[in-house]
């Protein structure tokens, strides 16, 4: 029964560290799209 509360535990902070992560990229990817636009921006604004 211990081994069963164990693999739970560790099931679920492995799923929630792979959430994290997955919102992490996200956020990056994210950060990184708006730079590319900003700088397109800035470029455009000089013709």
């Amino acid at each position: 029964m211990e081994v069963l509360f164990l693999i739970l535990i560790f099931a679920g902070i492995f799923g929630i560290y792979d959430a994290i992560r997955k919102v992490n990229n996200n956020i990056l990817e994210q950060t990184e799209e708006l730079r590319k636009i900003s700088v397109q921006l800035k470029e455009n604004s000089k013709r």
